[in-house]
């Protein structure tokens, strides 16, 4: 007979004291390797007369009477518990996501909360990573404080459901976010929906290029776990591998779980090597990003048919040049600047490819003054490329006419 709500109510209040509530985990799987490096860990009730129930049963209800509060302490704490217990047979690097409600984060001790309960019972912080959900997000006065604490702490913050809500870009920018989940509702339709598949093939790459780490929730049929690990999903959770069960279920099934991903996954070794082409290229981005950013310019330049190609050029100074790499790469210099600068330069590159080490010149583009070194690269015992980097020097040289203007005036 269903219980009413006030009697379920009732029956809440009295759930941590005899001890009703169990905490399932369910197990996440790195989509490269198939092996569980994560739990995420759910709450479940085991009602004396309504059996086992389902979050969705109480805790709307828990939210509602603040009591969510002490139940969210228990969770953690027994999960804490429990992942000390596997670490001593074994299981040493298995990392921990713990939901948290916006009434936690509201707690003004709940960082200190945490503390404590991380000092009972042993368990490092650097293996856990606290879920939260977009909503949560919006007073932003209140949370965010509480997310830096724990952050202090040494934890991670996960944004579940990422892509539901209006904001998440936002989020990821203002937020101490370190991963990020992709909704199930966008992993259901990935393989059939033109829509969806954009949007967790544009998810991932934009995680990836951030340098979070992207879980995708609800992977249900071997479809889902060949499409995510063709787009280089880090990391994957559902029912494929298994559903949320008891902690001395999940043991036992280990190793059956970890056969899933290489079952019916991709071949391992094509997995692992379009897993590192991934990185290789990832590699070449950030290469590419951290030139685009510094202040200077570096570039590359090598000899074809007696011309001087630059095969690489970007920085901060490139662009104040009033250039962008695509006018450059590929290019010789008369294509980009006068002929007759072009031809100066030219000289100076003659020079490196000659063999001469450190040869230095200024130049002056656009009122722009720069200051270039060169240095040739050897193989063989022969030069096959040169590789320059250039130095803005406008604020020394307006220094130099101040001061050539003043001795002037000094010595009229």
């Amino acid at each position: 007979m269903e219980h009413t709500y006030e009697v379920l109510e009732s029956d809440l209040q009295m759930a941590l004291e005899r001890n009703e509530f169990r905490v399932y985990y369910q197990p996440k799987l790195h989509l490269v390797s198939g092996k569980i490096i994560g739990v995420e860990s759910l709450i479940r009730w085991e009602h004396p007369i309504q059996g086992l129930l389902s979050p969705d049963k109480f805790i709307p209800l828990a939210e509602k009477t603040g009591l969510i509060v002490p139940i969210g302490e228990w969770v953690l704490r027994t999960a804490c518990i429990q992942m000390k217990e596997w670490q001593k047979v074994g299981m040493q690097s298995l990392f921990l996501s713990v939901n948290l409600s916006v009434l936690q984060l509201y707690q003004p001790d709940f960082v200190d909360c945490v503390r404590q309960i991380f000092a009972e019972t042993e368990f490092s912080s650097k293996y856990i990573a606290f879920e939260i959900t977009e909503s949560m997000m919006m007073d932003e006065e209140k949370v965010l404080p509480t997310l830096m604490g724990l952050k202090r702490l040494g934890v991670q913050i996960s944004l579940d459901d990422f892509g539901t809500g209006f904001s998440s870009l936002r989020y990821l920018r203002e937020f101490p976010i370190d991963r990020i989940k992709i909704d199930r509702s966008f992993i259901r339709y990935c393989t059939t929906d033109l829509n969806d598949t954009a949007i967790v093939k544009s998810i991932i790459a934009m995680a990836q290029q951030l340098k979070l780490v992207v879980i995708a929730e609800g992977i249900e049929t071997r479809d889902h776990l060949i499409f995510l690990q063709h787009h280089f999903c880090n990391i994957g959770q559902g029912y494929l591998f298994s559903k949320p069960i008891p902690a001395e279920e999940l043991l036992q099934c280990r190793d059956q779980i970890e056969q899933i991903v290489i079952r019916e996954g991709i071949p391992q070794a094509v997995n692992y090597h379009d897993f590192l082409e991934n990185e290789i290229e990832k590699a070449r981005q950030d290469l590419r990003d951290t030139m685009r950013l510094q202040q200077g310019l570096i570039f590359k330049i090598k000899r074809e048919d007696d011309k001087f190609i630059h095969t690489l050029c970007d920085g901060e100074l490139l662009h104040k040049l009033g250039l962008i790499p695509e006018q450059v790469v590929g290019k010789e210099l008369k294509d980009f600047i006068p002929e007759k600068a072009a031809n100066e330069i030219t000289s100076y590159y003659e020079l490196a490819w000659k063999g001469q080490e450190n040869v230095i010149f200024e130049r002056e583009i656009n009122d722009i003054y720069y200051i270039s070194s060169l240095r040739p690269i050897h193989r063989g015992g022969q030069v096959t490329e040169v590789i320059g980097s250039s130095m803005n020097i406008s604020e020394r040289k307006k220094a130099e006419e101040l001061e050539r203007q003043s001795l002037l005036l000094v010595n009229r």
